[in-house]
């Protein structure tokens, strides 16, 4: 059984538009409120969400810390990213005390890039570090540091790394975590996550669970992220998902062709396209794309926040 979650210390923190530690390539902060108005409404809500593609967890910390759901897990494939926040939701104290020790430098960038780190613990430090000191927070593949080599941009190493704003932002998901809201973190892919989340919660009815899949991207994934999809991956996904009843779910894409032709109009399906200001890989300049929004949630009302896909 899953018991309600105790009162947060600061919940008015968790209005605030950016509450993730991590800078993450392909991040949905502006699908947030969408999804937030899907699941109220849809009564019951959720009593748990789960984000199998976690990254920057920014739905996730949002939805917990508002009450749209009482509890969220996060998994990851990425090693990285699930000591990560393991470490800053169960032990936060050390994390914010390394955070604070640690030279934010390009020597120190080096290093970290090398390092090889045995345990949880410095695992979380290398994944803060890279993510808040690399450009466009990307934490594997060919990406340098922010400001370049030289330093000779007007925008050093350290100007994403504001010690006293990420502490505010460890100390949030530690209240998140203390208050049972965060249930735990798995280092899982997505379906090693249904298959734990359907053998630990059986118990709990379809429309107590919410699945939140936020894939890599399609066309960019190679660059972005280490443990990127390939076409059979998308296509695996989709087949494990279109036609299910055994959960609530809800799965965002970058709008593209492959992901439109994965999800055709199922039964009890709707598809919706959200448009989302992002910044690309190798461009500071903000653009706007659609994403693709597509659950199997029953009730999905009129808004001038998305616009309903069709069949062509």
């Amino acid at each position: 059984m899953l018991d309600k979650p105790l009162p947060l210390h600061n919940p008015d923190f968790f209005k605030k538009s950016v509450v993730s530690p991590l800078r993450y390539p392909g991040a949905k902060r502006q699908l947030v409120p969408v999804i937030e108005s899907l699941i109220q409404a849809n009564v019951p809500p959720p009593r748990l969400f789960i984000e199998p593609f976690c990254g920057g967890a920014t739905t996730s910390l949002r939805l917990a810390g508002t009450g749209h759901v009482d509890h969220v897990i996060l998994a990851d494939a990425d090693p990285l990213l699930a000591a990560f926040w393991y470490t800053a939701a169960f032990d936060s104290k050390w994390l914010i005390s390394a955070m604070w020790d640690e030279p934010v430098t390009v020597e120190r960038w080096d290093w970290w890039r090398l390092a090889q780190p045995n345990g949880r613990r410095e695992t979380a430090l290398k994944c803060l570090f890279l993510n808040r000191t690399t450009f466009s927070g990307i934490l594997h593949g060919r990406a340098g540091p922010i400001g370049g080599r030289a330093q000779e941009s007007q925008y050093k190493i350290d100007c994403r790394f504001g010690k006293k704003g990420l502490e505010q932002r460890l100390s949030a998901i530690a209240d998140l975590a203390t208050s049972g809201r965060i249930l735990d973190v798995w280092n899982l892919d997505w379906r090693a996550t249904i298959e734990r989340a359907k053998n630990r919660f059986g118990v709990l009815t379809s429309d107590e669970i919410l699945l939140y899949m936020d894939p890599p991207y399609v066309e960019k994934a190679p660059f972005l992220y280490e443990w990127s999809f390939e076409s059979a991956e998308h296509r695996d996904l989709a087949q494990a998902l279109n036609g299910t009843n055994k959960f609530q779910w809800l799965l965002s894409y970058d709008d593209n062709d492959l992901a439109r032709s994965l999800y055709t109009e199922h039964i009890g399906q709707t598809r919706l396209l959200v448009g989302n200001r992002y910044t690309a890989a190798g461009s500071e300049r903000r653009k706007v794309r659609d994403e693709l929004l597509v659950t199997n949630y029953p009730t999905v009302p009129a808004s001038d926040r998305y616009r309903p896909l069709k069949a062509s």
